[in-house]
């Protein structure tokens, strides 16, 4: 097992919803050799996040945020900076609140301390592939922002 791992959350069937899915394929080409930092792409996410975490030194999530910013503007920040405005329309394992499964993961006695996650501000959340044109143009700034929290950039 790795110290560090970059989980990637989203659904490429969603628009900008898909960022983190979108990422986790450019990353993998710096990270492929990299004996310190494993890569996954967990979709999104659920109860499986907190199995992925368990262990490790470090965990990095990417993935889409409405914070209410300009459209493709990425901001770091840890889970005790935010707190989650999630409405939940059903229970389900597969409709998770990061925020909360980090907590669970605490509570179990799961989770690392150290925890940065990387919020992308989407422009259109919606049925359909590919992201907009507005964070497409900065898949190379938001690749170049995760590399450097692990000090490879």
């Amino acid at each position: 097992m790795k110290p560090i791992l970059i989980i990637c959350l989203g659904n490429p069937l969603m628009r900008d919803e898909g960022v983190g899915i979108r990422l986790a394929s450019e990353l993998m080409s710096y990270l492929t050799d990299n004996p310190d930092v494993e890569l996954m792409d967990l979709g999104t996410g659920g109860l499986s996040v907190i199995h992925a975490i368990a262990g490790r030194e470090k965990i990095i999530f990417v993935d889409c945020a409405i914070m209410g910013r300009p459209p493709g503007l990425i901001h770091r920040f840890t889970p005790e900076q935010v707190t989650s405005k999630k409405v939940r329309m059903r229970y389900s394992m597969h409709e998770g609140d990061l925020l909360n499964t980090i907590e669970l993961s605490r509570r179990l006695g799961e989770c690392p301390d150290d925890i940065v996650i990387f919020g992308i501000e989407p422009k259109e959340i919606a049925h359909g592939q590919g992201l907009t044109s507005e964070l497409e143009n900065n898949i190379q700034q938001y690749v170049k922002a995760i590399l450097k929290e692990i000090s490879f950039a």
